[in-house]
C-alpha cells in the first residue's frame, strides 16, 4: 500500500509537470496557437540561410510544440521567395529567411521588383552574422592585404577576381576594395561560388570573396590562402584572420547578417512576442555551438536597432551596386 507521503510525492510531481506544461504553452504567442508556421528560404538547400533557418525551426518547434516548416523557394536572386512572404497574410505564420546579400542588394540591382523590399517587409529579428573572406591562389606572392594592394598597383588589371555572378556580394566587395585601395582588378562572374572556388584553387583566376562556411575547409587544408574578412570583428571560426578594417579599409567592415522578416502589416505586439522568444533560443549554448559549426556568430539586437542596420546596409550596398554598374532586368 502507498503511504500518505508517497501519495503526496506523486501529487506534487503531477502538479509540477502540469505547471511546466502550462509554462511551455504560455511561451507561444497566442496568435500562433494551433497554426503551422512556414519559414520561406529563397535559396536552395544546403546554404547558410537554409542551415540557420532549420536550426531555428527545430528549436522553436521544440519550445512551442508548434510545427515550423522550412520551404525552399529559390529563384530570381531570392526575389521569388521574398515576394511570396511580402504578399502573405500578416498573421505571423509566414516568415522570410533573408540575408543582406539579397535584402540589401536586390532593391538596387533589379530594375523591376514585384514587391518593395523596404515597404513590404519588416524584421522579426536578427539571427546571425558571418564574414565573407578574400581568398587567393596559394602560390601568389602576397600574404596579406597590404601586399595584395601593392601587387595590384604594380600589375593593374592582372588580378582576376571571381564571383558568383554580377551584383553578388563577392562582386560588390571586389568593387568596394578596388575603390578604397585605388586598385584595378578584373571581375570574372561565375554561375555560383563552387566553380569560382575551383578555378581559384587551380590558378585560372587569382581570387574570390566567399562566405566563411563555403571556404573554411579549403582555407584549413591550404587549398586557398585567406587574406582578410569583410566583417566588423574577427570571426570565431577564423580567429587568426584580420578584418579589412584592421587592414585599413573600414568601408569593407560590413557584417553579412541573416534574419527573419514578415509582412509589414503584421501586428507590432506579435512581432515583439516572437522576437523575445527568438532571443531566448539564440541565448542557448547548443544553438550558439550549432551556428559556430556553420561559421556563423549569433546576432541578437533590438528590433528598432536592427531596422537601422537594415536601412544603413540597403543604402551602403545600393551605392556599391551603382558603383559597379551591375543591373538585372
Amino acid at each position: 500500500m502507498f503511504s500518505i507521503q508517497k501519495y503526496l510525492k506523486i501529487a506534487c510531481a503531477l502538479l509540477l509537470a502540469w505547471c511546466l506544461t502550462g509554462m511551455a504553452q504560455a511561451q507561444v504567442p497566442p496568435a500562433l496557437v494551433g497554426k503551422q508556421i512556414k519559414i520561406i528560404v529563397p535559396q536552395t538547400t544546403g546554404g547558410a540561410s537554409d542551415a540557420i533557418a532549420r536550426i531555428m525551426a527545430q528549436e522553436l518547434s521544440k519550445r512551442w510544440s508548434v510545427p515550423l516548416v522550412v520551404e525552399n523557394r529559390p529563384g530570381a536572386g531570392g526575389n521569388i521567395g521574398s515576394d511570396m512572404v511580402a504578399k502573405s497574410a500578416p498573421d505571423g505564420a509566414t516568415w522570410l529567411m533573408s540575408y543582406s546579400g539579397t535584402h540589401a542588394i536586390n532593391p538596387a540591382l533589379y530594375k523591376n521588383m514585384p514587391f518593395d523590399m523596404v515597404k513590404d517587409l519588416v524584421p522579426l529579428g536578427s539571427l546571425a552574422t558571418l564574414p565573407f573572406v578574400l581568398v587567393v591562389t596559394p602560390s601568389l606572392p602576397f600574404n596579406n592585404i597590404a601586399e595584395y594592394v601593392a601587387y595590384a598597383k604594380a600589375n593593374p588589371g592582372k588580378i582576376n577576381i571571381a564571383s558568383s555572378g554580377n551584383g553578388s556580394v563577392a562582386h560588390l566587395l571586389d568593387t568596394m576594395l578596388d575603390s578604397a585601395a585605388g586598385i584595378q582588378t578584373t571581375h570574372v562572374p561565375y554561375k555560383g561560388i563552387a566553380p569560382a572556388l575551383t578555378d581559384v584553387m587551380g590558378g585560372q583566376v587569382q581570387g574570390t570573396f566567399a562566405s566563411a562556411p563555403s571556404v573554411m575547409a579549403q582555407i584549413k587544408s591550404g587549398m586557398v590562402k585567406a587574406l582578410a574578412a569583410a566583417a566588423t570583428k574577427r570571426s570565431e571560426a577564423l580567429p587568426a584572420l584580420p578584418t579589412f578594417g584592421e587592414a585599413g579599409y573600414p568601408t569593407l567592415g560590413l557584417d553579412t547578417w541573416f534574419a527573419f522578416f514578415v509582412p509589414t502589416a503584421t501586428p507590432a505586439a506579435l512581432r515583439q512576442q516572437i522576437h523575445a522568444e527568438m532571443n531566448q533560443v539564440l541565448a542557448e549554448q547548443p544553438v550558439v555551438a550549432q551556428f559556430a559549426s556553420k561559421g556563423a556568430s549569433v546576432m541578437v539586437t533590438a528590433l528598432s536597432d536592427f531596422q537601422k542596420i537594415v536601412d544603413k546596409d540597403i543604402e551602403q550596398w545600393g551605392q556599391a551596386v551603382r558603383d559597379s554598374g551591375a543591373k538585372i532586368d
